[in-house]
């Protein structure tokens, strides 16, 4: 064993982890310096502001993923056989979820749709944000199911790669504003969730179609705060002040509903979700990473 390499020659996950998120935090640094001078009106702009945080995040994963362990994207879960079943299935359990959570706001009298554009529903701007949702939850899937999930496989221990990647991805959303122990709790546990759709279905597109059908109609369609972030909406939608609830600055994922429709989609996830049989990624196959 050395500074570097494991007892089976393998990068020490640590290192390559971090190696990914310097990628990663490149990638928002480029994307917000350009974006600073940017009218939000310019849609062209944004979307190619976009591409290149995508090209960055993206494309550097699977560069390094190539370069340190010598595989292709497949053993990272990218997995072109019954993509979009996956795809599908995913944003169909994300759509599901995030409608419970703000249906449930509605009855409790902790959100009131104020009005409505449907016109917007069909308009370019609503199209662009799901592109850009699309390329921003698919970078987080990659870097930290697809990259960081297979790094930590070199430990040996399901248990370290499952949790130990949702810490980190968690503690990459600290700066999120109005952050506290709850929402804290909650982007740890979404983290989980989407660890364990990985690790079910040994395919990355199940955990990428529910983080782009979440934050998409949580901010884009049902007004609500993504990740401390207020944007224009379909639902202009004003929320109550019972923070428990409602999850206050930092939006639904700071509240107690989120921690239930969470618990309710693992166990979904556990009993719904059949293992393949021969899967190209599994949380305990494909070892050594040498």
């Amino acid at each position: 064993m050395t500074l570097f390499k494991n007892k089976y020659g393998e990068i020490r996950s640590g290192w390559s982890i971090a190696a990914v998120i310097i990628i990663m935090v490149f990638g928002q640094v480029a994307g917000g310096a350009l974006a600073s001078g940017i009218d939000e009106s310019n849609l062209v702009a944004k979307t190619a502001i976009t591409l290149l945080y995508g090209v960055i995040t993206i494309g550097g994963s699977l560069v390094l993923f190539k370069w340190i362990y010598k595989r292709t994207p497949v053993q990272m879960g990218l997995i072109p056989k019954g993509w979009f079943t996956g795809l599908l299935y995913g944003l169909g359990i994300g759509a599901v979820s995030i409608a419970v959570v703000f249906l449930t706001l509605l009855l409790t009298g902790q959100a009131t749709v104020v009005s409505v554009d449907a016109s917007r529903l069909l308009s370019i701007a609503v199209v662009a944000e799901l592109f850009s949702v699309g390329i921003f939850m698919s970078s987080e899937e990659i870097a930290f199911r697809g990259y960081v999930m297979t790094a930590l496989k070199t430990t040996r221990n399901k248990w370290v790669v499952v949790l130990l990647s949702s810490l980190i991805f968690a503690s990459l959303h600290l700066t999120t504003p109005g952050i506290d122990a709850l929402t804290f709790a909650n982007v740890f546990l979404v983290g989980v969730l989407l660890a364990y759709m990985f690790v079910k279905s040994g395919k990355l597109w199940l955990s990428i179609g529910f983080h782009i059908a979440w934050n998409f109609l949580e901010g884009d369609i049902f007004g609500m705060n993504v990740s401390g972030n207020e944007q224009a909406a379909m639902f202009t939608t004003k929320m109550g002040t019972n923070e428990l609830l409602t999850g206050g600055v930092a939006g639904p994922e700071g509240g107690i509903i989120t921690t239930i429709i969470m618990v309710l989609a693992l166990v979904y996830v556990h009993f719904c979700i059949r293992e393949p049989v021969h899967a190209a990624w599994s949380i305990e196959g494909d070892l050594p990473l040498i």
